[in-house]
């Protein structure tokens, strides 16, 4: 009775290499898990992440290799043609495919974004802070300041402007505050002034921990070219401009420096909350 085969390849033997290869899967997705739980808290999730992947795709790869020549024992001459009129068929039918693996691909190797980061990418369907939870070779896992979980594909990381909040340490906030054309301005101004000073979230009044860590920010080397070696906290004082007069009001722009973008709207609603009540006790009402 003569071998029933597949593809010129013994029934039995296509067998065993399906079960090598299932085998080394499990396997190499239980080291994954395993390390990461090991070096989490020991190294960081960054460089946890880098070296159980490391490792989950070795053991990929040496699997897959002696499956295909110890097993299968298949010719890699003839096998590598064989595949290449097979790639470029699949490559014409799942572009998007391809083009989240090599962006997912450039992410690992530029190192653009990584895990905990605060991003916001511009557009849909991302357009407000989120920390990055995780990134994969396909698409990049993401939780906003609302605590919901968004999934998005590597090549919108790509295609799509991404600010990236943690790489540049602080971002300034900028916030329109209308005035009554008749209010005593300057001394608005200053009221304003002394409650963005007084705010504990305000650089550069931050202290403890996070003065230590924005002091740190300012000796890096990227930010120092950016900022053109002014690495004082002086530079990060709150300033308040006129920036439009009409018929009814005096629009004004509040300006001020955080590092916690993650709590922004929280900052910017009791900074307002604290200038409403001050301006309000002075006899000014804000239209």
């Amino acid at each position: 009775m003569a071998d029933t085969t597949i593809f010129g390849i013994d029934l039995i033997v296509l067998l065993v290499f399906l079960l090598v290869m299932v085998g080394t899967m499990l396997l190499a997705r239980a080291v994954y898990s395993l390390m990461r739980r090991a070096l989490d808290l020991r190294i960081g999730k960054r460089r946890s992440k880098v070296a159980s992947n490391f490792v989950q795709y070795a053991l990929l790869g040496l699997g897959l290799g002696y499956g295909v020549l110890e097993i299968l024992d298949l010719n890699l001459t003839a096998l590598a043609a064989s595949l290449g009129l097979v790639g470029i068929a699949v490559a014409f039918s799942s572009q998007q495919l391809v083009q989240n693996l090599i962006a997912g691909v450039m992410i690992a190797v530029d190192h653009r974004i990584q895990m905990e980061d605060w991003i916001e990418i511009t557009g849909e369907p991302v357009d407000r802070p989120a920390r990055v939870v995780d990134v994969t070779l396909t698409r990049t896992i993401l939780r906003d300041i609302n605590g919901r979980m968004m999934v998005v594909p590597n090549s919108l990381l790509m295609t799509n402007r991404v600010v990236n909040y943690t790489r540049s340490g602080f971002v300034e906030v900028v916030v329109p505050f209308p005035l009554p054309l008749g209010a005593e301005r300057q001394g608005a101004m200053d009221t304003i002034l002394q409650v963005l000073e007084e705010h504990s979230s305000v650089l550069p009044n931050v202290k403890g921990a996070e003065l230590m860590a924005t002091e740190r920010e300012l000796n890096v080397p990227r930010l120092r070219r950016f900022l053109n070696d002014r690495t004082k906290m002086e530079q990060f004082l709150p300033r308040v401009w006129v920036r439009e007069l009409t018929g009814l009001r005096v629009n004004l722009s509040v300006r001020f420096w955080i590092r916690e973008v993650q709590h922004r709207e929280r900052i910017i609603s009791e900074i307002l909350s604290e200038i409403l009540d001050r301006l309000g006790a002075q006899g000014i009402t804000v239209p």
